[in-house]
């Protein structure tokens, strides 16, 4: 009988351990996730809308197909591909705006971007003639990049060509690309 008392005792103090250890996990963890603490600095959250429209009328996207290798003066007389990107938001925005490889039909060579050459004219101020290929960053090609101001539209006017020191044998191989604009509004 003295071992039963014994047994049911040790049970009785280890339950009353184990709700004690319990109470006093329970009451760290709420006193650890209710600390208030105040500082000297003043957070400042800045909420605008941000709002770019990229426009353009091609909607098949830019091809350069069935094209000969031709000088600078040529390709800079051929039309180009016009596009407009507007702020009408609230707040300014970081753009970059990229020119992506579109699908192009079975069977079909993609043209390597060494062969193409390309002007980008931005609100009327043209870039220098320069190969596709060197506008490669982090594998995509960057076309521009830059900050706009709410309420500003910047319009771009794209040309592609083949380079003059190619070969024939590229007149078999098709480009064809999309615009892409990625936008990041400003924190100020």
């Amino acid at each position: 009988m003295e071992e039963k008392k014994k047994k049911t005792s040790y049970y009785f103090k280890t339950t009353i351990v184990v709700l004690l250890i319990l109470t006093l996990a329970l009451a760290a963890t709420y006193a650890w996730l209710m600390i208030s603490i105040q500082g000297t600095k003043v957070n400042k959250v800045v909420v605008g809308t941000l709002s770019l429209k990229l426009k353009d009328d091609i909607t098949e996207g830019i091809h350069l197909e069935n094209a000969t290798p031709v000088t600078d003066t040529v390709g800079l007389s051929y039309n180009p591909y016009t596009f407009t990107l507007t702020n009408d938001g609230n707040i300014p925005s970081n753009y970059v705006i990229y020119l992506d490889n579109d699908p192009i039909t079975e069977g079909t060579t993609r043209m390597k971007d060494e062969y193409v050459k390309y002007n980008l004219v931005k609100n009327g101020t043209a870039s220098s003639n320069n190969l596709l290929s060197t506008t490669l960053q982090n594998n995509s090609k960057v076309l521009d990049s830059g900050r706009l101001e709410v309420g500003i539209t910047n319009t771009y006017d794209l040309r592609l060509w083949i380079d003059k020191d190619v070969d024939n044998s590229v007149m078999t191989t098709m480009f064809a690309g999309r615009i892409r604009v990625e936008a990041e509004q400003i924190k100020e």
